[in-house]
């Protein structure tokens, strides 16, 4: 068998000439067909169920909005949380707010002023943030403010009580028996003995008046009366040029005049001035001593412009001083002063005390309470202000987590709230705490601005920095 003989053979050649090859399929090709046929059946499933959601949210979509108008409330810190009810935040415990016409989107746009303060701008936290520094916040109230008022006061003579001594002749002080301030005196107590040619003089006019009185009533005739009339006028004299009673009975009696005079005190109380010395020549017009009557005494009282309206006449005052702690005293208010200091702002209210034990001494310092008479204001917390010297500012809590600076006015304190005259309104939220490092930051990207630093620059986690791009400059 030749090389082409038996390549016949191997090729079938052999075989039966009327009978077709036979071509069967490989082994596994059922299986093939099979899992081919469970991937396209998968595939027509998902396209299904891919149609089928799309209708399904396109169906939803009315139902949605209709959700969405049912939540009315909504959390400025925390627009993510709503209600339709009003309440708090169970995340930050913020008063929830109305959902303005606009919605949410909306009232976050609004929040993005710049502020008032010099040197600050409206800064945005991340709720994030907000919770890990530990911001806390505070609805500006409307609510009648504590008619208590503390002042500062001190201790006066009362002017009613103050006697200035003085002599009615001009002389030369021989005697002086009081030479020094601080001294209490009585009524009676010498004082000064003087020598005065013209109460000398005085004193001889009366007693030869005298002589011619008993001159005349000795020997009656039509001038006597002239002659008592010219004693009772010389008498007269001596009791207005200040002769006590004592030195006019001396001179009845002896019938002898006297350049000398003691000045005898005619109050009681403690001397405040001495203006005079042992020698010195005296006039009518010359101040000798100033006596003051301590028994009772006034309190002046520094009342601030801003709480003038709430002290009046009339008012229980307690009156405790630094000296005496745990001593109050109680007055009522006599006079509100109608002027205004120009250096300190403030006027005085006075009030008297009793002082017969003489433990008030004028001059001491303490606290002044007035039970006023409290009205309506805005109150906000007193840590909620910053007092940065030269202004009074809050942070406003925006919607979004904006907060914007705002210049306030303030007025008198109320424990621990302060009133505020002017710069919010009532409902307006302020941060109650961590505010110096939402200063901080605001400063900060107020300064980033001013300097036109990139929005890029550096800032605090959880802290949006980036300022508006400049026209022109492409980013």
């Amino acid at each position: 068998m030749n090389h082409h003989e038996l390549r016949s053979f191997h090729d079938g050649g052999g075989a039966d000439p009327g009978r077709p090859a036979s071509h069967e399929p490989p082994p596994g090709a059922d299986l093939m067909n099979l899992v081919r046929w469970a991937l396209f059946a998968g595939l027509l499933v998902l396209a299904a169920v891919s149609i089928g959601s799309y209708v399904m949210s396109r169906r939803e979509a009315p139902g949605s909005a209709h959700t969405q108008k049912r939540a009315r409330y909504y959390c400025p810190m925390h627009p993510s949380y709503t209600s339709d009810r009003p309440g708090e935040c169970p995340i930050c415990g913020m008063t929830l707010e109305p959902i303005p016409s606009g919605g949410i989107a909306a009232a976050s746009a609004g929040a993005t002023g710049t502020g008032d303060v010099p040197g600050l701008t409206t800064v945005h936290i991340t709720p994030e943030r907000v919770q890990l520094i530990g911001v806390r916040t505070a609805v500006v109230e409307k609510r009648p403010l504590a008619g208590r008022v503390e002042m500062a006061g001190f201790v006066t003579a009362d002017e009613a009580r103050l006697k200035r001594i003085q002599l009615r002749v001009a002389g030369w002080v021989q005697d002086l028996y009081l030479n020094q301030t601080g001294q209490a005196v009585a009524v009676g107590d010498p004082l000064l003995s003087i020598y005065s040619p013209e109460l000398y003089q005085s004193e001889q006019e009366y007693l030869i008046e005298i002589g011619a009185r008993d001159s005349t009533t000795a020997a009656p005739h039509d001038g006597g009366g002239h002659e008592a009339g010219a004693a009772s006028s010389a008498r007269t004299r001596l009791i207005l040029l200040g002769v006590p009673p004592e030195e006019l009975k001396r001179l009845d009696r002896t019938q002898v005049a006297s350049a000398h005079l003691t000045l005898r005190s005619p109050v009681v109380g403690t001397v405040l001035e001495r203006g005079v010395t042992q020698g010195q020549y005296v006039a009518a017009d010359t101040p000798l001593f100033t006596v003051a009557d301590f028994a009772r005494v006034w309190v002046l009282a520094d009342l601030y412009e801003l709480d003038f309206g709430r002290v009046r006449v009339g008012d229980r005052a307690i009156f405790t001083a630094d000296a005496l702690p745990g001593q109050p005293r109680e007055g009522s208010i006599e006079l509100v002063s109608p002027v205004v200091s120009t250096g300190t702002r403030t006027l005085k209210a006075r009030f008297s005390l009793d002082n017969h034990d003489g433990r008030l001494r004028p001059g001491m310092f303490g606290r002044v309470a007035v039970a006023g008479r409290g009205g309506q204001a805005l109150v906000v917390p007193d840590e909620a202000v910053i007092h940065s010297g030269e202004h009074d500012y809050v942070f406003l809590a925006r919607a979004g987590g904006h907060f914007e600076p705002r210049l306030v006015w303030t007025g008198s304190r109320d424990g621990d709230r302060i009133q505020v005259l002017k710069g919010v309104a009532a409902g307006d939220t302020v941060v109650a705490s961590a505010s110096f490092l939402i200063d901080s930051e605001s400063r900060l990207k107020a300064a980033i601005a001013g300097l036109g630093g990139a929005s890029g620059a550096g800032s605090m986690p959880g802290m949006d920095m980036s300022a508006p791009p400049a026209p022109g400059h492409a980013h």
